[in-house]
């Protein structure tokens, strides 16, 4: 197995973090909303195995709520919990400010991340076509 290391996102992160989120998304945030979350205090976890960054999470606390943005793993380290544990550190740090509220939003034709979000405990509310 490996040891894997969940952290702060720090800027020296950025070049994995798209690199994770263009092989995720069909439409990845650019780079300038990603370091507008960051600047303005977003939650931003980094997954590392060794010296890379395989994963990560994206989130806000505001108005009485938690919000994940986005999470995503590297494709070679998918099916390996990872992105479960992220989402546990990111739900943890925001019960840890009193707040027992989390919202996200799902495309309706991403399977695989509705899946995920039912088996993590979130409960689907309805759905928004784009």
């Amino acid at each position: 197995m490996f040891k894997l290391d969940i952290r702060n996102f720090q800027i020296s992160d950025l070049d994995d973090v798209l690199r994770i989120q263009f092989q995720s998304f069909t439409d990845p945030y650019p780079v300038g909303i990603l370091l507008d979350l960051y600047n303005k205090g977003a939650g931003f976890l980094v997954a590392q195995v060794g010296r890379f960054v395989v994963g990560y999470i994206i989130f806000w606390i505001r108005d009485g709520s938690g919000h994940i943005i986005a999470i995503a793993v590297d494709k070679r380290f998918r099916s390996m919990k990872i992105g479960s544990v992220l989402l546990e550190n990111a739900l943890n740090l925001i019960k840890s400010n009193g707040i027992f509220t989390v919202k996200l939003e799902v495309r309706k034709s991403n399977i695989t991340a509705r899946k995920f979000y039912l088996k993590m405990g979130f409960k689907q509310i309805k759905y928004c076509e784009k």
